[in-house]
């Protein structure tokens, strides 16, 4: 995946086709490259990279049982999350096995 399938702004990371990279370690590396080439005050170097990555593999999870395919297999990674959501992501980050 390169670096044109993201669209970085100071409130949202939007990344298309994210279903596409699956292990833990290739998100946090395309993360890491999207924050060394993005500016300090878009999102994706305002919030927490663990954060990021639990959002972006709860999205996959539902991508991988077919559940809202249209929409999780893009992820929106919003500056602001609520506590809600973020507790869901850590719950649903936790049951993907698929590395």
């Amino acid at each position: 995946m390169t670096m044109e399938n993201a669209q970085v702004t100071p409130t949202n990371t939007h990344i298309v086709d994210s279903c596409l990279v699956t292990s833990k370690e290739d998100i946090r590396a395309y993360l890491q490259k999207l924050r060394d080439t993005s500016s300090p005050e878009m999102a994706v170097n305002q919030r927490d990279m663990e954060s990021q990555v639990r959002e972006w593999r709860s999205h996959n999870f539902f991508y991988k049982f077919h559940v809202f395919r249209s929409r999780t297999k893009d992820v929106d990674l919003e500056l602001r999350q609520s506590w809600l959501r973020e507790l869901f992501c850590r719950v649903v980050s936790f049951f993907y096995f698929w590395d």
